[in-house]
C-alpha cells in the first residue's frame, strides 16, 4: 500500500518541529480550514509536488539511528488516507511519532490515542471556543463540539501533548488570548506562536507586521511564547 501513498513534502531532519528531538517531518496535503495567515499555503491547496511515501520511508529507515522521531504535519494529517499505514511503518523502526492537528477530527484523534501509536500530539487551538470567533480566524465553518472533544481527549489520553495558538493581531485581540488561556486552563502545555507574514494563504496578510513576542509575553506572563 505504501507504493500508492503520496505526501506533500518531506524534511529529512528538523530541530524545530519537536522540542528536544531531531525529527524527520512528513507533510500531508489538504486541509479543511482556510486560515488566511497560514504559512503552509501550498500544502493546504495541494499545489506541492506529490512525493512517494515508500521512498520517504526508505530514507527514514536508512537514517533511523540518527533520528529521535518522526513528525506528521500538514495540511491536516487526520484527513490523509495514508496516516495509519505510515505510522505503522514508522513504528516498525521503533521511532516515536508526533502528530500536528487542528483537532477537527476527534474520532481519528481518539483512535490514535487509544491505539497508543503516537508519542506526542500538538493541537492548534486557533481562537476562543466560539463558532463565530473560530470562523473568523480559520476561514471555515467549524463544529466547536469537535474541537472541544479533541482537547478533552488529548488532556485525558495523550502521553505527551501541547496546545498551540498563533497570535494574529489582524484577527485576534488580547481578550481572545485571555479567553483561550482561561478555557484551556493548562499553561504548562500551552504555547503562543507569533504570526509572521510569510507564505500566507491570503496574500493580503503579507503586508501585516509580525506579532511582537515581547508584547505577548507581557500580556501572558507565565505562558511560553514562540517568536
Amino acid at each position: 500500500m505504501l507504493d500508492e501513498l503520496r505526501a506533500g513534502g518531506y524534511l529529512p531532519a528538523s530541530f524545530l518541529d519537536w522540542d528536544s528531538h531531531v525529527a524527520a517531518v512528513v507533510f500531508t496535503t489538504g486541509c479543511n480550514f482556510r486560515c488566511p495567515w497560514c504559512h503552509n499555503s501550498a500544502l493546504v491547496t495541494g499545489e506541492t509536488e506529490a512525493m512517494s511515501v515508500a521512498a520517504i520511508c526508505d530514507d527514514i529507515k536508512r537514517r533511523a539511528k540518527f533520528l529521535d522521531g518522526v513528525c506528521i504535519s500538514g495540511g491536516e494529517p487526520t484527513l490523509w488516507n495514508g496516516l495509519f499505514p505510515f505510522i505503522e511503518e514508522i513504528r516498525k523502526l521503533e521511532l516515536p511519532v508526533k502528530l500536528d492537528t487542528n483537532g477537527s477530527n476527534p474520532s481519528i484523534v481518539e483512535k490514535l490515542l487509544t491505539d497508543g501509536v503516537i508519542s506526542h500530539i500538538a493541537m492548534d487551538v486557533k481562537a476562543p471556543l466560539d463558532a463565530a470567533a473560530y470562523k473568523k480566524v480559520v476561514g471555515a465553518e467549524v463544529k466547536m463540539d469537535d474541537i472541544r472533544r479533541s482537547i478533552e481527549l488529548i488532556k485525558q489520553k495523550a502521553p505527551s501533548y501541547e496546545f498551540r495558538t498563533t497570535f494574529v493581531p489582524a484577527l485576534m485581540t488580547a481578550g481572545d488570548l485571555r479567553a483561550i488561556r482561561e478555557f484551556l486552563s493548562d499553561d504548562e502545555h500551552w504555547f503562543v506562536q507569533c504570526f509572521k507574514p510569510v507564505g500566507c494563504l491570503d496574500e493580503s496578510f503579507l503586508k501585516y507586521k509580525a506579532a511582537d513576542p515581547k508584547e505577548v509575553k507581557k500580556l501572558l506572563p507565565g505562558v511560553s511564547v514562540r517568536g
